[in-house]
């Protein structure tokens, strides 16, 4: 693959694809030392999922470059070739593909403007390549777009998904009126679970009543980090594929 060899400016995508590859073999190195860190720090998701969700937008930009100049397919107001290309959004506008970061709108147009509109071609020219539109990725993306459609979400500690940002903090709130209470509470949670332990935190006055309570959570929003390494994953590998068949590993 001779793209991984030679400079950016020589690179049909822009340098699209070879940054995706180094966000998502990042996101690869953290998810397998994860466990000497996820313990004991907060929020230690964060950037792991951060590097494969920016990674999935990344290779998204690169093969809607790649499949309008190989393909010779005009953008919008731009000819396929242009240094400025272009995406259709969702209100149908024609935007500068720089400035789109939301992967439902780059995905949808990958697949429902270049992808299955040209599969014919695709196959005849290609005959190597593997040009089929997957479900399971489709539907992964959903749960993907529903916490992080913009890039946000996994950057900040708030975002404007009020309503779900609670969700990827580690110390999680739960409700406990006094110490006493509070021990019982923990007991009773023993006995039910075979899960012990683990990391509490308690604010209490001067009477021992508690203010606030919270309980260290390690393993948050599994599905959307699973959602998001398998489609990283997919794409690394349809990137890899895009570059070797469609352009000769350039």
């Amino acid at each position: 693959m001779m793209f991984t060899l030679t400079g950016i400016e020589s690179h049909i995508d822009k340098g699209f694809g070879i940054t995706a590859d180094s966000y998502y073999k990042s996101a690869e190195h953290l998810f397998a030392n994860h466990y000497e860190f996820y313990d004991s720090t907060q929020q230690a998701q964060m950037p792991e999922n951060f590097l494969y969700r920016h990674s999935i937008e990344l290779y998204l930009k690169s093969l809607i470059i790649i499949y309008h100049q190989k393909l010779q397919i005009n953008y919008g107001t731009v000819p396929f070739d242009s240094d400025k290309p272009e995406i259709k959004a969702i209100d149908s506008k024609w935007i500068s593909l720089y400035k789109c970061h939301f992967i439902d709108e780059l995905y949808k147009y990958w697949q429902e403007e270049l992808l299955i509109p040209n599969n014919a071609e695709l196959k005849a020219k290609f005959p190597k390549g593997d040009w089929e539109s997957y479900d399971e990725i489709t539907e992964l993306m959903s749960i993907v777009c529903k916490y992080d459609k913009d890039s946000s979400f996994f950057r900040y500690p708030i975002t404007k998904n009020t309503s779900l940002d609670h969700k990827k903090f580690n110390m999680q709130k739960f409700k406990s009126v006094n110490m006493s209470k509070f021990i019982e509470e923990i007991q009773q949670t023993n006995k039910n679970t075979e899960k012990k332990g683990g990391l509490i935190s308690l604010v209490v006055d001067e009477n021992e009543n508690i203010v606030e309570a919270f309980k260290y959570e390690g393993d948050i929003l599994k599905d959307i980090r699973d959602a998001l390494k398998k489609i990283a994953h997919y794409f690394y590998g349809i990137h890899t594929m895009t570059r070797c068949i469609m352009c000769e590993g350039m």
